[in-house]
């Protein structure tokens, strides 16, 4: 087997949402992999009035921030359109952070700036032992992201001294397709192999199935790929059997843990 065809036969559920799935789709495909899409998630941009009164005058003042934090591509995409609408460019001052490289690289290009980003992960606990976020007491920092998100990175930097806000800047909403919608889709294209690039996408899986675990025990049994011990634990409470870690939500790392994954397939089918 050759290394462009390292997931051959492997078939993937990417749940991301839509606007993230494309390129780990084609990572897949480029290994000989196939690729299924069914997001978990739908994003949005942000549409309640008194929330677009907010982000702007919050933007307006953007220069009274030290730290800037965009925790995923999302963020960027829709923080830049909120900035350059109320703000002609980031403060030239302020220290502009991403939670992982894809980010980190998408920030930089929009915004014209250095953007740092940890090197050994891509989720909050990674962003959180940064040098520059350790001593961080008096400081105020924006954390650009969507709604109902963690609290993790916020209440460490708060604990550290900081002085943090919130800039909602789009929101996120649950599929509102059904448990027998997704075992369709998973029987019809033979997928061996389940994806999930966020907490909340393997609570909405979770809570999808929670009345017909009995009737759909087959997704329970499939291998799992998830982007942090974190969520690998969770995956493993709510009882799914097969979970493997990925070093973050990045393609790199995801399509690392699905070649593992693949590879305990082969080992498993005699291949």
């Amino acid at each position: 087997m050759t290394h462009s065809e390292i997931l051959s036969g492997m078939r993937v559920l990417i749940t991301r949402p839509e606007q993230l799935s494309e390129n780990l789709a084609l990572a897949v495909r480029n290994l000989g992999g196939h690729s299924v899409n069914f997001p978990l998630l739908e994003i949005e941009k942000i549409t309640e009035e008194f929330r677009i009164s907010s982000l702007k005058y919050a933007i307006k003042r953007l220069d009274d921030y030290d730290v800037l934090i965009f925790v995923s591509k999302n963020a960027v995409q829709y923080g830049s359109v909120m900035i350059k609408e109320n703000w002609h460019k980031l403060p030239i001052d302020s220290e502009v952070i991403a939670i992982g490289p894809g980010t980190a690289k998408m920030a930089s290009d929009y915004f014209g700036c250095e953007v740092l980003f940890p090197d050994n992960g891509s989720v909050s606990e990674d962003l959180v032992a940064l040098p520059s976020l350790i001593n961080v007491e008096g400081k105020k920092i924006a954390i650009f992201r969507g709604t109902e998100g963690r609290e993790f990175l916020a209440g460490s930097l708060k604990a550290r001294g900081a002085e943090v806000d919130y800039f909602e800047v789009y929101e996120r909403n649950s599929t509102k397709k059904s448990c027998q919608e997704l075992m369709e889709v998973i029987n019809e294209n033979h997928v061996n192999v389940l994806t999930i690039t966020s907490g909340d996408s393997l609570n909405i899986l979770n809570r999808m199935f929670l009345e017909s675990r009995n009737k759909f025990p087959k997704i329970f049994q499939m291998p799992m790929v998830v982007p942090s011990a974190r969520v690998g634990r969770l995956a493993a409470e709510f009882g799914f059997e097969q979970v493997k870690l990925a070093h973050g939500a990045d393609t790199k790392s995801m399509v690392s843990a699905i070649c593992e994954a693949a590879s305990e397939v082969y080992k498993r089918d005699g291949k």
